[in-house]
């Protein structure tokens, strides 16, 4: 069966881990494929024997800006700690990243260390080659600290072997933050704070007419689609709408779920706090960043955002007073919770690195208590190592955003979890514009007539999702429309592995 298929390759990735050592470490051959393994089934060639007297420069770039000053720390204890390496470390944005790091590796020039794009799956990484099995590069003792369900299959592992690793716990990151300020001044008790979609466009338009151009209610980051159509699926997900994380193909009777009922409700709340007034005038038009900084300078009530921002704030903004709260819920009262996938892949080690065995080295001392305890410390951030989570935890806001995570979320199912080979559809798959997210930009600016636009993202979106399932499986892949609807999935409770199974 699928799950045990799963199952029995997440051991066989323990099994065959080896112990890193100085010398003797095995690479791949940098040989493509044409298949989803063919990189993990491709012979190995003379070990990489990396002396301690060999000047080595280790390429690193990614996008976690907001634990940057605490990898600028490590990685300056790192080169103390071996003065042959020099550590080049780049922070980029997810977009910057798509734009200038792919045509690098595409042009043989990549990084030592680099992310899995977002949105992109492993099996599409592998076929071109980008990444190499790290399992002979890591010990047992590192793999085996990762929280369960922190590598899976078809996720982080290929047929057995492990090619990337995930960077944090996978949390929701659509809760709503609070400025305490802003409320005050608003004539707004911290002990009422809105509960439903009616009570939040209400207190929202209260705070914006108290205001009266200094502050709003609310502010959001319209100039990144994605964090738009985040907070739009979580809301049609409080409503029932099985929509998902945004990188997941979900199906119910067979339909995908961008025009479904839930989906039209979550848009007209949406569409109602802008006609009310009720957002910052500049939420058009900026970025997260921005919109967190306008936050704390207290120029909105509330922000919807993810934990990151706790440190960030601590650090730069250490006189701003806020507070965490769950995302406003339908008035008739939640059908379902914020849905939340297992921790998604993040850093590998490129196929085309001169020294995997000191990247290898690199990758267990960014895993180690010693570093991760910090982020943790810091808020924010939670560990795929558990053991580090119970004892760092210590942020008054992080916890509470950390225990609303465990109340208002729920694990949701993942069809390449389920079935491997779904990967597969996902390479195919082309993306259709207007997105959902740019569908909410347009409503931010009141250009756009988003309910014409949601049937035509549906329509578009279900014919491109069958042609895509169609010419996965005539490419070979054991796949199908099944494989990505989940009838027992009841979205008020956690999806576990048994439930694959049954299914």
């Amino acid at each position: 069966m699928k799950l045990m298929k799963r199952v029995a390759a997440a051991l066989l990735a323990l099994t065959m881990a080896g112990s890193m050592s100085a010398c003797g470490v095995k690479v791949s051959t940098k040989g493509g494929g044409d298949t989803q393994t063919s990189a993990a089934s491709q012979a190995e060639t003379a070990a990489v024997n990396t002396s301690t007297d060999e000047k080595v420069t280790l390429k690193i770039i990614d996008w976690s800006d907001s634990t940057k000053e605490r990898r600028e720390v490590f990685n300056k204890k790192f080169m103390e700690e071996n003065p042959n390496v020099t550590i080049e470390y780049t922070v980029l944005t997810a977009d910057q990243f798509k734009e200038t790091v792919i045509s690098a590796i595409k042009a043989g020039n990549a990084p030592d260390l680099f992310p899995l794009p977002s949105g992109m799956k492993l099996s599409a990484a592998l076929k071109e080659n980008w990444f190499l099995p790290m399992n002979d590069y890591l010990t047992d003792e590192f793999i085996n600290s990762f929280a369960d369900g922190a590598l899976n299959e078809g996720i982080t592992n290929m047929d057995g072997k492990l090619y990337v690793l995930p960077e944090a716990a996978n949390i929701i990151n659509t809760l709503i933050f609070y400025n305490k300020t802003v409320l005050k001044e608003a004539g707004i008790d911290e002990a009422n704070l809105p509960k439903t979609w009616s009570e939040f466009t209400e207190v929202c338009k209260q705070v914006s007419d108290a205001g009266n151009g200094k502050f709003y209610g609310i502010i959001d980051s319209g100039a990144q689609a994605n964090r738009l159509e985040l907070v739009l699926r979580s809301l049609a997900s409080l409503d029932g709408g099985k929509c998902s994380d945004i990188s997941q193909m979900i199906l119910v009777d067979g339909q995908n779920t961008m025009n479904s009922e839930a989906m039209q409700h979550a848009l007209e709340f949406y569409d109602n706090l802008v006609k009310e007034g009720c957002f910052h005038p500049n939420s058009v038009s900026i970025k997260a960043p921005e919109a967190r900084a306008l936050f704390a300078q207290n120029q909105a009530a509330f922000i919807p955002q993810g934990a990151w921002c706790i440190s960030t704030w601590r650090k730069d903004n250490p006189d701003l007073d806020f507070g965490v709260m769950a995302l406003p819920v339908p008035d008739d009262g939640m059908k379902g919770k914020l849905p939340y996938t297992g921790a998604q892949p993040w850093m590998g080690i490129s196929a085309n690195s001169k020294h995997p065995d000191v990247a290898a080295k690199y990758l267990m001392g960014l895993y180690s208590e010693d570093y991760q305890s910090g982020l943790v410390e810091d808020g924010g951030f939670v560990s795929v190592i558990d053991a580090v989570n119970k004892a760092h935890m210590t942020d008054e806001a992080m916890l509470d955003y950390y225990n609303l995570n465990n109340e208002e979320a729920a694990l949701a199912p993942d069809p390449i979890v389920g079935n491997p080979a779904a990967a597969e559809v996902y390479a195919e798959v082309s993306a259709i514009s207007p997105s959902l997210g740019e569908i909410a930009q347009g409503v931010l600016a009141q250009n756009i007539d988003y309910k014409a636009e949601l049937q035509n993202l549906s329509d578009k979106t279900q014919e491109e999702w069958m042609r895509a399932i169609d010419a996965a499986k005539e490419k070979g892949a054991d796949v199908s429309a099944d494989d990505f609807e989940f009838k027992n999935w009841d979205p008020m409770v956690n999806y576990t592995a048994d439930l694959y199974e049954a299914k």
